[in-house]
């Protein structure tokens, strides 16, 4: 059970409840009844909490679970345990963290500005928002209904955030227009110059960024993420996508719907990623490239040509990643070869 001094829950539900919640189907005979307080990993999980086995190499811990409820798939269900009850779902970890949310719901705000906030008279601020100690909003901003707005943190001049927007502590936000629904970690930078640097008469000197950020609904931005306004057009990023921690965009990246950037991936400048693009960690995207809807980029990738869409690409420069594994496989043979002749 998760401590609940950091993480209070919901509930007790039952399996019947949490199913409709969660939009869960339960085959016939399942017993909607059952009470469950929250969940847990199958190796920890007691008869009162809920987990979830959706990948095979937790087999033997699935086989011995305590568990009282277990979300799992057709196919994983086959597997040896111990008479728990199975949720069987097409997309298992979607199914948990559904429920997940059901026992731990996003901390709700609490309406109020503190006093040590500083609002521009000009700013707007609408109903139900909660703004923290040391927040600076800056003239004529406009903040949604029931935003929160955590310590110390910056909103500029004309920055408008939509209904239910979700600003971590020490961020910082200028020349942006953020959707609904959107989460900004904690130490997160939107809106800054990018590093639009050119070489002049007198030595290297940085041009004028006069463009926006364009934050659609839903997206979710990680902790210490910068996101660097346009330089001359705006950089974009589509509804519904998500940063890791620490994730750099640079000036007039356009980014589609839905996509994903694991920690410490970077985007230089000007370039277009479509829609359902999953990025792994630490990869970097050289600049003015285009990579297309529903690619894949393996971790610690570095990104130097196009990426057609739908392609899977690995190593550095990015390859296809069946190219990448026979490169990898050949560079070892040789290396061995190589000992071998010494």
């Amino acid at each position: 059970m998760a401590d609940s001094r950091f993480h209070p829950t919901q509930g007790p539900f039952s399996l019947g409840e949490l199913a409709l919640r969660a939009e869960i189907a339960l085959a016939p005979g399942t017993p909607c009844e059952l009470l469950l307080r929250g969940i847990a990993p199958l190796e920890t999980a007691e008869p009162d909490e809920m987990s979830v086995f959706c990948d095979a190499q937790l087999a033997p811990a699935f086989a011995t679970s305590r568990a009282g409820a277990i979300i799992t798939s057709s196919k994983l269900s086959g597997y040896p345990h111990s008479g728990t009850c199975l949720v069987l779902a097409r997309d298992p970890r979607a199914a948990f963290a559904a429920v997940g949310l059901v026992f731990y719901p996003r901390c709700v705000e609490v309406p109020g500005i503190h006093p040590t906030a500083q609002i521009h008279p000009s700013a707007v601020v609408g109903e139900g928002c909660q703004i923290d100690s040391g927040v600076v909003i800056g003239a004529n901003a406009r903040i949604g209904k029931d935003c929160q707005i955590s310590a110390n943190t910056v909103i500029g001049a004309y920055v408008e955030l939509g209904t239910s927007v979700y600003v971590g502590s020490n961020v910082t936000i200028s020349h942006a227009l953020i959707g609904s629904g959107v989460r900004i970690g904690a130490g997160s930078v939107v809106g800054g110059e990018g590093f639009g640097v050119v070489l002049g008469q007198k030595g290297l000197m940085c041009s004028a960024q006069i463009g926006r950020v364009l934050i659609g609904d839903r997206v979710r931005v990680g902790g210490n993420c910068t996101i660097d306004r346009g330089a001359l057009g705006d950089t974009v990023i589509g509804a519904g996508t998500m940063f890791d921690n620490l994730v750099q965009v640079g000036h007039n990246v356009q980014i589609g719907s839905n996509c994903i950037f694991a920690g410490q991936a970077g985007v230089a400048g000007s370039t277009t990623i479509g829609d359902n693009v999953m990025v792994g960690g630490q990869v970097a995207i050289s600049d003015h490239l285009v990579v297309g809807s529903n690619a894949r980029i393996a971790g610690k990738s570095g990104v130097m040509r196009d990426v057609a869409a739908g392609e899977t690409v690995a190593g550095y420069p990015a390859v296809p990643v069946r190219q990448w594994h026979r490169q990898s496989a050949l560079l070892t043979r040789l290396i061995c070869k190589t000992k071998a002749d010494a």
